[in-house]
């Protein structure tokens, strides 16, 4: 096959030289650039994600211009696209351990269930600063509590709001990690999370209880929150009873039901209970 009727065999050469009236002898004298453009738009064919990507910059394809002459440019490809638009959004979080999957979501796209209306209906009235009571979100694994309290702090985050959104269990393995050889790093993450506008603590009584992590960092945390009055939504698999029980325990089975009544009294004045019942989605 010639080089021309390579060209003119892919969609989206065709219709540029169409719409530009371009004659068949330019696209002749001019066939190494087509046909790079080519090879580079071929790479696109078929292709599920930048993970796959076979350009030699992942995300990046040759297109052309014409203004009396053929220019040769590189653009971003719609999975690149995406990313950028999602790395962006995790950057205006001030802390972000949001799913991938969920980086999209806001409260506008996002599908509710009829299990799921009345927490909807509850976080929109956050969104809209028509509640300044915070939200602790307990129910089974899998009724949606996470997802729809991501789409609620993506949404703040789109509107300029200084958004926390913590993975606990991920947050105290990160805390330990510094405890003894980096001591600033935890009090500028503990600082973060206190001064958030909203913080999301998601998944909170999953992580294993110490007295570091109950005293030194969450009550810390959660005691500036609630003398400064600060928007503070929890999602559990326990209720506030089965927290408390969590919390008065150490690793050591060491019981201190003050500080984990301290602790539990806190989440209290932040946070009215919701319990979401339906479900579990991920096996739907």
């Amino acid at each position: 096959m010639k080089d021309t009727d390579q060209i003119r065999n892919n969609e989206y050469l065709n219709d540029f030289i169409k719409e530009n009236g371009l004659s068949d002898a330019f696209v002749s004298d001019n066939s190494g650039t087509f046909l790079r453009v080519l090879r580079s738009r071929e790479a696109c064919r078929n292709c599920s994600g930048l993970e796959e990507c076979c350009q030699p910059s992942k995300g990046e394809r040759l297109v052309l211009t014409y203004d009396q002459v053929l220019i040769e440019e590189v653009e971003y490809c719609d999975h690149a696209l995406q990313k950028l638009g999602k790395d962006q959004l995790r950057n205006r979080y001030v802390y972000c351990d949001v799913p991938e999957n969920l980086i999209t979501l806001d409260l506008n796209s996002v599908r509710y269930t009829e299990d799921q209306k009345q927490l909807y209906l509850r976080l929109a009235a956050i969104l809209h600063k028509k509640t300044d009571r915070g939200l602790y979100v307990s129910g089974d694994l899998g009724t949606g509590k996470t997802y729809l309290c991501t789409a609620l702090a993506n949404s703040l985050v789109r509107n300029g709001e200084k958004v926390a959104f913590v993975k606990v269990s991920n947050f105290f393995n990160e805390m330990k990690s510094y405890y003894g050889s980096a001591s600033e790093m935890i009090d500028r993450n503990i600082a973060v999370l206190k001064n958030a506008a909203y913080l999301f603590l998601d998944d909170i009584g999953s992580e294993t209880v110490s007295e570091f992590v109950r005293d030194d960092i969450l009550f810390r945390i959660l005691d500036h929150r609630m003398e400064n009055r600060k928007m503070t939504i929890f999602t559990s698999n326990l209720n506030k009873e089965e927290l408390l029980k969590h919390y008065q325990y150490d690793r050591r089975e060491k019981s201190n039901l003050m500080n984990a009544r301290r602790l539990m009294e806190r989440i209290d004045i932040l946070s009215d209970s919701f319990v979401l019942s339906g479900p579990n989605m991920r096996r739907g």
